[in-house]
C-alpha cells in the first residue's frame, strides 16, 4: 500500500518539485542518512539489491521526513557512477535526496554533465564538496590530482540553470586554531556568496562548535538552513578516532578516554551509549538553530531505524534548551571536548541563548606578518600586480623566488594575495580544506596551512574580501 501511493505521488510530479528544498522552505526540520556508492568493482544489480531496504526505510520515515545522501568515500577514490547508482535504487520521488558531487580529477565538462544527467532523472539536490586525497597517498602523489574546488564547483551548479534545484555546501566548525577557524569561516562565507543554498557541517561532538557556527552566521544576518552532520559510533570507527584515522576530525584527551572506557564494555553497553549519544546530539542540534541532522556511519537498516526512533524520543524529552544543556553538560560531566591544548572559540559564553551581533574586522589570536613576508608581500604586489594577464611564464624564475611559484600554466597570484596556491598539495584557492591537524597544520605534510598565511597578510590590511568574495578559478590540469 506504501509503495502504491508513492507511485501514484510519483506520476503527478511537477518539474518545478524540490520536496528537500520545500521543506527547508517551510522550517519542517529533517533527517538524512549517508549511503556510501559502492566501489567501482561492485555489480550495479547487487548494489542495488543490497540497499533496496535503506531505501524503502528512508521513504517510510514521517515527522520528521528522511532523505538519503549519496556521498562517495571509495578509499581508492574509484566508486560505481553516482548517478546511475541513485537512479537504479530510487525510483519515485528523487527530489528529495541528495546528490555529493566532488572535485577530486573533475573538470567543469565533468560536472555538467553529472548535473544534468543527475536532473534528467529527477535529482535536483546537490551538494559541493571539493574532495579529499586519497587515503594512503603521500603530498607528492595528491599533488598530481586536479581538484575542482567547492567553490568552483558551486559556480558550476549555478552555471547549469536547472529550474528548481539546490546547492548545498560543507563546512568545518571543529577548528581549533585562530587560523584554522577564521580560514573556515571565511570561506564559508566564501562558498554563500557563490550560491550555497545550505550548508552541512563535518561531524564532531562539540556543541559549542556547532552554536560557534549558528552564530557566525547570525551576526551578518544570514538565515539559511543547516544540517549537523552527526558519526553513529562503532567499536571500529571510534577506534579509528580515537588513533586520528578521520582528517579533519579532531576529539579532546577527555572524550578519547571515555571512548575507550565504553569500548572495555560489552557490544549492547557500548551501543547503547553511542544510541544515547545521538539522541542528545540531535536534539541539541534541533535547539540550537539547525535545520536537519546527517546520519554518517549506518548502513545497518535496523539499527538505523532504531537511531531513527531514537532520535524523535529525543525531540519530545527535550523541548527547551535550558533542559537540554543541563542534560549535554550532565552527560559529559564537565569533560573538556577541545584537544588541548588547542582550544580557540570564535566567541565568548557559547551553550547560552543569546547571539552575539557584532561584525568582524580583525581576527584575534592570528600571528603578525614576519618582516620578511611583509618585504616579499610589498616586492610580489609592485611585480605580480597584472600577472594573471600574462603569460603564466613571465617572470616565473622571480616568482618561484618570492612566491614559491610552481610554474603553473595560469597565474593565480594576483588573486590569492600572491601566496601561490600550488604551495597546497591539493592546489586550493579559496580557502583551507578544513582537513588538517589539529594544531592547523597541513593535514599532508609537516608545514602550516597555506592559508595561515594568507590570514595574517588579511589582517594586516584588515581587509578579508579576498578570503570570502569572488571565485578564485582551479586548475584543470596540475604543473
Amino acid at each position: 500500500m506504501i509503495r502504491e501511493s508513492i507511485q501514484l505521488e510519483m506520476n503527478f510530479d511537477g518539474t518545478n518539485e524540490n520536496r528537500f528544498k520545500q521543506r527547508f522552505d517551510l522550517g519542517e526540520f529533517q533527517m538524512l542518512a549517508e549511503l556510501p556508492v559502492p566501489s567501482a568493482d561492485t555489480p550495479l544489480a547487487d548494489a542495488v539489491r543490497r540497499a533496496s531496504d535503506f531505501e524503502y526505510l528512508i521513504h517510510s520515515q514521517e515527522h520528521p521526513k528522511a532523505s538519503i545522501a549519496f556521498i562517495n568515500e571509495s578509499p581508492s577514490g574509484y566508486a560505481l557512477d553516482m548517478v546511475q547508482f541513485a537512479t537504479e535504487l530510487c525510483k519515485y520521488s528523487r527530489d528529495r535526496h541528495v546528490l555529493y558531487l566532488h572535485g577530486r580529477d573533475k573538470t567543469a565538462k565533468d560536472i555538467q554533465e553529472t548535473l544534468h544527467h543527475a536532473f534528467s532523472e529527477g535529482f535536483k539536490n546537490f551538494c559541493a564538496v571539493t574532495g579529499a586525497a586519497v587515503r594512503g597517498e603521500t603530498a607528492a602523489q595528491t599533488r598530481k590530482h586536479a581538484f575542482l574546488e567547492s567553490v568552483n564547483l558551486l559556480g558550476e551548479i549555478r552555471r547549469a540553470e536547472l529550474p528548481s534545484i539546490s546547492a548545498g555546501a560543507v563546512v568545518n566548525p571543529f577548528q581549533y586554531t585562530p587560523e584554522s577557524a577564521y580560514a573556515q569561516s571565511f570561506k564559508m562565507f566564501r562558498k554563500l556568496a557563490n550560491g550555497a543554498d545550505y550548508l552541512v557541517s563535518q561531524y564532531g561532538w562539540d556543541m559549542m562548535k556547532l552554536q560557534e557556527l549558528i552564530w557566525n552566521l547570525s551576526r551578518r544576518e544570514i538565515n539559511i538552513p543547516t544540517v549537523a552532520r552527526l558519526l553513529f559510533l562503532t567499536p571500529d570507527n571510534a577506534e579509528q578516532l580515537c588513533s586520528g584515522a578521520f582528517h579533519g576530525v579532531h576529539i579532546s584527551p577527555d572524550f578519547e578516554s571515555l571512548l575507550r572506557a565504553e569500548r572495555d564494555h560489552s557490544s549492547a553497553q557500548f551501543e547503547a551509549a553511542q544510541l544515547r549519544r545521538i539522541q542528545i546530539h540531535a536534539a541539541g542540534a534541533r535547539l540550537l538553530g539547525f535545520s536537519a541532522v546527517q546520519i554518517a556511519g549506518v548502513t545497518n537498516v535496523s539499527l538505523l531505524e532504531t537511531i531513527f526512533n531514537k532520535i524523535r524520543e529525543a525531540f519530545r524529552e527535550f523541548q527547551s534548551f535550558e533542559d537540554w544543556r543541563a542534560a549535554y553538560m550532565e552527560y559529559y560531566d564537565r569533560l573538556d571536548m577541545a584537544p588541548y591544548p588547542h582550544e580557540f572559540y570564535l566567541f565568548d559564553k557559547l551553550l547560552e541563548t543569546d547571539r552575539p551581533a557584532e561584525q568582524l574586522t580583525l581576527a584575534p589570536g592570528i600571528a603578525p606578518m614576519t618582516r620578511g613576508e611583509r618585504f616579499r608581500q610589498n616586492l610580489s604586489g609592485a611585480l605580480f600586480s597584472n600577472a594573471d594577464k600574462l603569460p603564466a611564464k613571465e617572470r616565473r624564475l622571480t616568482k618561484k623566488l618570492l612566491a614559491s611559484c610552481r610554474a603553473c600554466d595560469m597565474c593565480r597570484l594576483p588573486m590569492t594575495d600572491y601566496v601561490c596556491p600550488e604551495i597546497c598539495p591539493k592546489g586550493l584557492a579559496n580557502g583551507s580544506c578544513g582537513c588538517g591537524k589539529a594544531d592547523g597544520g597541513c593535514e599532508l605534510q609537516d608545514t602550516e596551512c597555506a592559508f595561515a598565511k594568507r590570514l595574517r597578510i588579511a589582517n594586516a590590511k584588515i581587509d578579508f574580501s579576498s578570503l570570502e568574495e569572488g571565485a578564485v578559478p582551479s586548475l584543470e590540469k596540475r604543473p
